[in-house]
């Protein structure tokens, strides 16, 4: 029996060794990153059902598998916004705040203030110098902005192939890991601390991508949230090939590349925009945000160049001269890079006067403030240019005049004031006798003829007059003469007395005027056009179209429609006869071409998110403003899943950590058991002199 007590002390003892050892290492390691607490579990030595001692298993960690694996996700979900952090900021930085003074909807400000202080001198040297040094700053705050966007997206492509890099790593550890801690099981021997490395790598791998962890018996198999294999036994390498980055690229098809699991063939685990971690969050970067942001500031570089353009003045361009044209969606813009290219025309840099002049349509003369008002009453507003447009169908190819039954007021009025000769006409010069006859036709109504009586006032010969022709065409004007008002032709014949002449009227026909009205292009001077009884649509579209700066056309439904060729402002008013109001033409302004909101970018799959009716200086803004809300999400997002990453990992450490309170309350609590088993050594040394002893 002695010896079983003393082999149950012993046992206890090294036991007692081994939790000492245990909670030293635990004690040791409580900073060292990612070490779980360790325990030594132990259990009764049965020998023919007898209690002989104790035992001891290997070591065993404290652990939450699946609280480790919300750690795991939670990085993921952090390195993904984190990641994006710097970009952002380098973003903001570059284009400078939406109120700071420094961004470029300051700068297109500042360029159309240059154009209003050219309006008051059109050909001050000093102010066309300033519009194009403002002009040229423009197209350059515009490139480095491209350039920058691209040279992020490269960067990008750089900090994905060195994330891959390490995740290769990660991997090739976690299979190396998964075999040694499968090997040393089977041996018996203890893998507590290999765990704790191979949960290590997990979490590192995690700050990359997101995955999930299978146990297959002492491995863990690690495959992506879609269920691919990463590693297990083996690992699966992980291929990129990074790009030369231009503005043209995009993923997947134009030239950039994803990220293949086993070969450059694999599956592309970057298909969807499912990965999280820095690897999606760079993805992320570079197949949708910088895209984005390029393609609002192609969309706003092509609009600025073609509304200037529009207004008779190619001020920005390519360096070739050219202004992109647009395209409507769905096709992609065929202006995919243009922020990156557009610049001051340089026939302009070379000749400045052309800001004055114009490039397109007749060049204005010295001192015409008709282009620089046309920019700055239009290509900085939402409207291109205004309208006329009819109503009426005038494509017969008749009479204008008789197709839309034009008259005008026919006045012919004498000079003599008959009304101071009273109480009759009795003594008027020049009548050789009375009664005195005259014929008066009206258009082509049956001639009248008019009896005039020495006795007869001015009032009585209007009344006479009026009751032959059945209208009221005769009257007696304020200066007292013979007034006659007629919609048509008015033909007078006198009779022999001179009646006529001596009233002050004109003998013959007097033939109704054609109908009128005016046309006014910009600031040009009005124009008249008349409509003779002969004219037709097309007699009338040359005289329109001879008008500078005038396009005049009929539309599909016979509609006269008369557009300002470079843009602008257009009157058109009734002078005579209302043409115009019989041909139901009316004014209106007409939008530029809106902003493009869908398929845009270099894929030609993005949205702007912007709104397409804005103003240059609207959309601008509103693209600074979009980018600036974007840069603050993103960093009150990494803000909040850092916070709970950190909530998530402080209640891991709680569990699997070394807590060192803990840890001297065990040691308290071995050191009393290495005690009593100190002690029952003692005693049964004891018991074994005393028992020899007992022998002589």
């Amino acid at each position: 029996m002695s010896s079983v007590s003393l082999n149950a002390a012993l046992s206890g003892l090294q036991i007692a060794q081994q939790q000492i050892n245990t909670i030293s290492n635990n004690v040791a390691n409580a900073t060292t990153p990612g070490y779980t607490r360790k325990i030594l579990p132990q259990e009764t030595q049965v020998i023919d059902g007898q209690s002989v001692g104790v035992l001891s298993e290997n070591l065993t960690r404290v652990v939450n598998e699946a609280l480790i694996g919300d750690v795991n996700q939670q990085t993921s979900a952090t390195n993904y916004t984190s990641v994006q952090q710097s970009y952002f900021q380098q973003i903001q930085d570059s284009q400078g705040s939406p109120t700071g003074g420094t961004s470029l909807n300051d700068q297109l400000t500042q360029l159309a203030s240059a154009f209003s202080q050219l309006s008051q001198s059109p050909n001050d040297p000093t102010l066309l110098s300033q519009a194009l040094t403002d002009a040229q700053q423009t197209t350059s705050q515009i490139n480095s902005y491209a350039n920058q966007l691209n040279g992020l997206r490269a960067q990008s492509e750089s900090d994905i192939t060195a994330a891959v890099a390490q995740a290769n790593q990660d991997l090739s550890n976690i299979a190396s890991l998964n075999v040694q801690i499968s090997n040393l099981a089977a041996e018996g021997q203890n893998t507590a601390d290999l765990q704790d490395q191979r949960d290590a790598a997990i979490n590192d791998l995690s700050q990359y991508m997101q995955v999930t962890t299978t146990t297959q018996g002492q491995m863990l198999q690690v495959a992506t949230p879609q269920g691919q294999v990463l590693a297990n036994a083996t690992a699966q390498k992980l291929y990129f090939s990074q790009s030369n980055m231009l503005p043209s690229s995009y993923y997947p098809g134009g030239g950039l590349s994803g990220i293949t699991i086993g070969s450059p063939t694999g599956t592309d685990i970057a298909a969807g925009g499912s990965l999280s971690g820095q690897l999606g969050g760079l993805l992320n970067l570079r197949d949708q945000v910088l895209p984005q942001y390029q393609a609002q500031l192609d969309e706003f570089s092509q609009k600025l160049a073609s509304r200037f353009n529009d207004e008779g003045l190619a001020l920005f361009t390519d360096g070739n001269g050219n202004v992109p044209a647009d395209t409507a969606p769905p096709a992609a813009p065929a202006y995919v890079g243009f922020s990156s290219l557009i610049q001051v025309n340089p026939a302009i840099t070379n000749n400045p006067g052309l800001i004055q002049q114009g490039t397109s349509g007749p060049a204005q003369p010295a001192g015409s403030d008709e282009v620089i008002n046309r920019i700055n009453m239009y290509a900085f507003g939402n409207t291109q240019y205004q309208q006329a447009t009819g109503s009426v169908d005038i494509s017969g190819g008749g009479s204008l005049e008789t197709m839309l039954g034009l008259t005008t007021d026919n006045n012919v009025v004498g000079t003599v004031n008959i009304a101071a000769y009273a109480p009759d006409l009795s003594t008027l010069p020049g009548v050789t006798g009375f009664p005195a006859t005259f014929t008066i036709q009206l258009g082509a109504g049956a001639p009248q003829v008019i009896t005039i009586n020495g006795t007869d006032t001015a009032a009585a010969v209007a009344s006479k007059i009026n009751t032959a022709v059945g209208s009221n065409v005769a009257s007696i004007n304020g200066n007292g003469d013979l007034a006659l008002d007629y919609k048509g032709d008015i033909t007078l014949t006198d009779g022999g007395q001179n009646i006529i002449s001596a009233f002050g009227l004109p003998a013959g026909t007097t033939a109704m005027p054609d109908p009128t009205f005016t046309v006014q292009v910009g600031t040009q001077s009005p124009v008249t056009i008349s409509i003779a009884p002969a004219d037709t649509s097309a007699t009338l579209l040359a005289k329109l179209n001879a008008v500078s700066g005038l396009t005049a056309s009929l539309n599909g439904s016979g509609y006269l429609v008369m557009t300002p060729t470079e843009g602008g402002a257009l009157s058109v008013i009734d002078t005579d006869g209302g043409p115009l109001a019989a041909m139901g033409v009316t004014t209106a302004n007409v939008a530029f071409s809106s902003f493009r909101q869908s398929n845009v970018g270099p894929g030609g799959n993005l949205s702007t998110g912007l709104l397409a009716d804005s103003t240059l200086q609207n959309y601008i803004s509103g693209a600074i403003a979009n980018q600036s809300e974007a840069a603050n999400v993103n960093k009150t997002q990494t803000q909040n899943q850092q916070s709970y990453l950190t909530t998530l990992t402080t209640r891991n450490q709680n569990t699997s950590g070394v807590n060192i309170d803990q840890e001297m309350t065990s040691l308290i609590q071995v050191q009393s058991a290495y005690t009593a088993a100190a002690k029952l050594i003692t005693a049964t040394q004891s018991l074994f002199t005393d028992l020899l002893s007992a022998f002589p």
